[in-house]
């Protein structure tokens, strides 16, 4: 059995690549077959070629579908997000696929273009998924969904929450100092709208509250450009104590020591939280939304989530304020205080090994695929893209084009 993973993104920065990045080091280091369908000069070959892990990587820039569906095997198994309309092309190889809801977007599962939705087929799915035993989530936010959308109830959900690399110590705890005079926070998120909204009320809420404490807010993004259309700095301007630093285009490899120098608590959700917790540092879990965020918005700790759930969508979920803690009280909390710097690293730092830790997802990953017995030719009669019908619009799109 190999393990197939297929990205279509060159120079992605966020956190699907560093989760493909992760599950693909450490299955090859159990001597594991892996393939991947992306590019020999892409961002993911190019961190894994930095710490000498050598994979097959079918080459999306020098070969063709009918190539490359050449080069798959029945006995391969599919470690796939979404069900791709490339996917058509490995019908008649038809290997076997799992479906790993790591996102928000499951009861979408058979949405087709133009805004055309098929709920019902997307039910069936699902259904068909779970019979085979060839779905598994990362938290608890798709399970929420198919109760709200398509009033599926999944017992005994299959958990694979999001595997980091863990340092075997906490480095965060032997590289602080526990006196500062000024307090240095973080931020890392994609320059889209729904990740940009939390990081505004953070903001906000440090400006507000940093009289009488120098706060330097360092923020990872993936595009300035795009980021200064959702935020604009100047308004914040009027905050004489904080002062905000703008990185951007980050390699995954370069995240650890950027957190280690420059951050005593991080906001963050999804992987970009697992990434700081992982060294040690203290972390809070940040929601996401489409929308602005409450005024009396509360943060909450990381490890004190529930059901892995590394961030709630506001614009389906009330924000719950149990264990919350208010920008005034972390600001207080840390200021000068070198026990609270150590408390919180420690809980971080033991909430992602027991929790997140890469070999434990790796063991969940694999007996998850050895039980899975769905296919991907399976999807054909669910997902538009598959229809005959479909191939008859782009001919026709295609025709107008001309």
């Amino acid at each position: 059995m190999r393990f197939c993973f297929y990205s279509g993104y060159k120079d992605l920065k966020g956190g699907y690549t560093t989760l493909l990045i992760t599950l693909i080091r450490e299955l090859v280091n159990r001597k594991q077959e892996v393939v991947l369908i992306n590019f020999t000069e892409g961002l993911i070959a190019e961190e894994l070629s930095k710490e000498s892990i050598e994979v097959l990587i079918i080459d999306m820039d020098s070969k063709k579908w009918k190539d490359i569906s050449a080069m798959i095997l029945p006995t391969d198994i599919f470690i796939i997000a979404k069900f791709e309309e490339i996917y058509r092309h490995l019908f008649h190889v038809n290997p076997r696929t799992v479906y790993f809801d790591i996102n928000d977007f499951i009861c979408h599962i058979s949405d087709y273009k133009f805004g055309i939705r098929l709920p019902s087929l997307g039910k069936k799915l699902v259904k068909e998924l779970l019979t085979k035993k060839s779905l598994f989530f990362m938290d608890d936010t798709g399970i929420f969904n198919l109760k709200q959308n398509f009033g599926i109830s999944v017992k005994d959900p299959a958990y694979l929450p999001i595997p980091v690399t863990v340092p075997c110590e906490n480095a965060y705890l032997k590289h602080h100092i526990s006196t500062r005079d000024t307090l240095k926070f973080t931020y890392i998120g994609r320059s889209v709208n729904w990740k940009m909204m939390p990081l505004r009320k953070i903001l906000e809420d440090c400006a507000k509250f940093s009289l009488g404490h120098k706060i330097l807010f360092s923020i990872v993004v993936d595009s300035r450009e795009d980021f200064a259309e959702f935020i604009n700095l100047e308004e914040y301007a009027y905050a004489a104590n904080l002062s905000i630093n703008v990185e951007e285009n980050m390699p995954p490899s370069s995240i650890n020591e950027f957190l280690l120098k420059n951050t005593d608590l991080h906001f963050a959700m999804g992987t970009a939280a697992l990434d700081a917790a992982k060294l040690g540092i203290p972390t809070i879990l940040v929601d996401y939304g489409t929308a602005p965020f409450p005024q009396n918005y509360q943060y909450k700790w990381l490890f004190h989530t529930s059901n892995y759930s590394l961030g709630r969508n506001l614009d389906k979920m009330p924000f719950e304020h149990s264990n919350g803690i208010s920008m005034a009280n972390l600001i207080d909390l840390f200021s000068g205080n070198g026990e609270s710097l150590n408390y919180y690293s420690e809980f971080s730092y033991k909430y992602v090994c027991e929790n997140h830790a890469v070999e434990n997802g790796v063991n969940r990953l694999i007996a998850a695929c050895n039980l899975a017995s769905f296919r991907m030719a399976n999807a054909k009669k669910y997902v538009p893209f598959y229809f005959n019908a479909h191939l008859v619009i782009k001919k026709i799109a295609g025709t107008f084009k001309k």
